[in-house]
């Protein structure tokens, strides 16, 4: 009696694709995976198949062809089986064959190699064919596989190592097998030229080539089965109808080769694949990308060295918050095709001394010929001020109009944007974001503008694109370092140029709107001591004193009183004003809260202002001499 032919692979390798083609040999009989192979008795290969019943249906088909039996008696003669050991379920299949050869395809073998050596064992004459297939393959079609981590049971920790560990154990294994008696299968090989790949396993099992064997699709082969006797291999064979190679390299453009071990790269190289050679996905590239970002955020926390030990509290929050920002900015609302209003900065999300009296709107544009958008919206009745601004690469401040230049008599506003002539709002072909502020002196009572925005011509759906997310992560990055670097540096030169003094500085350096004026003071506080500001108002259409801390976040303006404006600052009849930023309540005065800190920015800010503004004096006092 012929011992039986087994067929070795991994999992996805085209196990099922070569078992099918052997079957139309007259002289092989090559049914759906049994599931035998791996166990010494068949009361073993219950216990296992009663927690994977998916995997009964293949001796069940077999029985079926081998019997002419439905499967009901296939199934229990398959019953009857429970106290018989695998080798007299291998004669009993045999017996009934004849003269054909038993071919048992068994991708589970991969992963035991106590099996194989007991099969050899067994089986000493017996003929292996082991099929290989490219690692990327296997792998990108492990994960994509339904179900996959159920299929991984057994055979390797994830899809990434599957294809080196089963691989390894076979290579071992066929090593202590006489050349004779096996033979090697590619499957890139087998789909794009089957006669030329199936010679040698003909060779090996002592056949002629028949030419059924090169159409799979001929005849039923047990490619399908009732319920209760369905094969188990490839689900997708039954469905394709031909030898498909573009399968040979299809699941290699989603396959990226840094994903797997160095082992897995030398065994490749060792069967004849060089993975250095595949060029990586474009999911590789959003992977490197993330992987700077991350990498960045990291050098940066290592840069914060603070004297204070609330001020290097902030600065980590500081940078996870322009972190988080940053990837809003690019990735979430970065998108200029599809573009929205979304608030830049808030409670939680504050960078280059913002205003609690502002609102900041930004949305992504792009522009250039035939690229155009139409901004439009309300400004409520009595609105402080409301301004458009085109920001180009690295902040450049670009064109911009004030509310009184665009907003009609009922509030109500729509402008052309564009980089070509008639444009309303014309501004460079570099411009990458409309900003619109809006100032509030109380927002109890002033309502916010309505805001939107359409890009004419409109844009078909978006998705998601490997490039265009691995370009945001990198945009995401640069603009972090940019806030960072330049927040960092600001700290460093205002400390020293504005101690307890106020000096005026460039809008240029807060990425500012071109209407303000600011002038920028350092305080110092020690134990027991507070600022005394006093000046003149500006004539401005809004102005305040505003606090921040050593990123120029503004304090906690939801508890705390860090920010007034000129509707709350006390004036006299000349425009003199007094606030004082103390640490403690004061009585009689107007006091900014410095929430804990004894040093940070202190700004007067004065939008649309009539003239030079005046500078603010200060003077640092003990806080029991104000009070006495």
């Amino acid at each position: 009696m012929p011992d039986p032919v087994f067929v070795l692979g991994v999992p996805r390798s085209g196990t099922t694709l070569l078992r099918v083609m052997l079957a139309g040999h007259p002289a092989l009989f090559s049914p759906p995976e049994m599931i035998l192979a791996p166990f010494a008795t068949m009361a073993e290969r219950k216990a296992r198949l009663d927690e994977r019943f998916w995997e009964r249906g293949g001796l069940r088909r077999a029985i079926m062809e081998l019997c002419g039996v439905e499967v009901d008696e296939a199934k229990a003669t398959e019953a009857s089986m429970e106290d018989r050991t695998v080798p007299e379920v291998y004669a009993w299949l045999q017996e009934r064959l004849g003269e054909r050869l038993l071919v048992d395809k068994c991708p589970h073998l991969c992963a035991a190699p106590e099996a194989l050596e007991r099969l050899a064992r067994w089986f000493p004459k017996a003929r292996w064919v082991w099929i290989v297939r490219h690692p990327g393959s296997v792998t990108r079609s492990v994960q994509n596989m339904p179900m996959a981590e159920v299929l991984l049971q057994g055979y390797a920790p994830d899809a990434r190592s599957i294809w080196h560990d089963g691989n390894t154990v076979i290579r071992r294994f066929l090593a202590t097998v006489p050349p004779g008696q096996q033979a090697m299968v590619r499957y890139e090989e087998l789909v794009r030229d089957p006669e030329a790949a199936l010679r040698p396993v003909c060779a090996v099992l002592g056949l002629e080539l028949d030419p059924r064997m090169l159409d799979p699709y001929e005849g039923e082969r047990m490619r399908e089965g009732p319920p209760g006797a369905r094969p188990v291999g490839d689900p997708n064979m039954a469905g394709r109808g031909r030898l498909q190679p573009e399968l040979a390299e299809s699941w290699l453009a989603s396959f990226d080769p840094a994903s797997v071990s160095p082992q897995t790269h030398g065994l490749a190289r060792e069967l004849g694949y060089d993975l250095g050679a595949l060029a990586p996905p474009p999911a590789a590239a959003v992977r490197a990308s993330l992987g700077d970002l991350l990498a960045r955020v990291g050098e940066l926390s290592r840069q914060i060295e603070m004297p204070a030990e609330l001020d290097e509290l902030e600065g980590q929050r500081f940078l996870l918050r322009m972190t988080s920002a940053s990837l809003d900015l690019f990735m979430e609302n970065g998108d200029p095709d599809h573009p929205r209003f979304e608030h830049a900065e808030g409670r939680s999300r504050k960078m280059f001394a913002d205003c609690p009296d502002a609102d900041y709107w930004r949305a992504p544009v792009r522009l250039g010929p035939g690229r155009s958008y139409r901004l439009s919206g309300e400004v409520p009745a009595g609105t402080t001020y409301v301004g458009i601004l085109a920001y180009g690469r690295g902040g450049r401040v670009g064109a911009h109009l004030v509310d009184t230049q665009f907003v009609g008599e009922d509030g109500r506003f729509s402008l052309l944007l564009g980089s070509e002539e008639g444009a309303e709002l014309r501004a460079g072909e570099d411009t990458t974001a409309i900003f619109v502020r809006q100032y509030f002196h109380d927002r109890a009572t002033q309502a916010p503008i309505r805001l939107a925005i359409e890009r004419l011509p409109a844009s078909g759906p978006g998705g998601v694109d490997a490039q265009a997310l691995s370009r945001a992560l990198e945009l995401a990055r640069r603009n972090l370092d940019a806030v960072f670097t330049r927040t960092l540096e600001a700290w460093k030169m205002v400390r020293v140029i504005a101690i307890n003094r106020f000096v005026p500085i460039g809008g240029d350096q807060l990425f500012p709107t071109p209407d303000n004026r600011y002038q920028v003071c350092w305080f110092r506080l020690g134990p027991d001591q507070v600022m005394r500001i006093r000046g003149t108002a500006p004539r401005a259409r809004y102005w305040s004193l505003c606090l921040y801390n050593a990123w120029m976040e503004s304090l906690d303006y939801d508890q705390r009183t860090i920010c007034l404006n000129d509707a709350q600052i006390p004036q006299g009849d000349d425009g003199s004003f007094e606030v004082v930023i103390a640490p403690n309540a004061l009585p009689g005065v107007c006091r900014l809260d410095p929430a804990g800190h004894l040093s940070g920015y202190v700004i007067l800010r004065a939008l649309l202002p009539e003239g030079e503004v005046p500078q603010p004096q200060a003077e640092i006092l003990y806080e029991r001499e104000w009070v006495g």
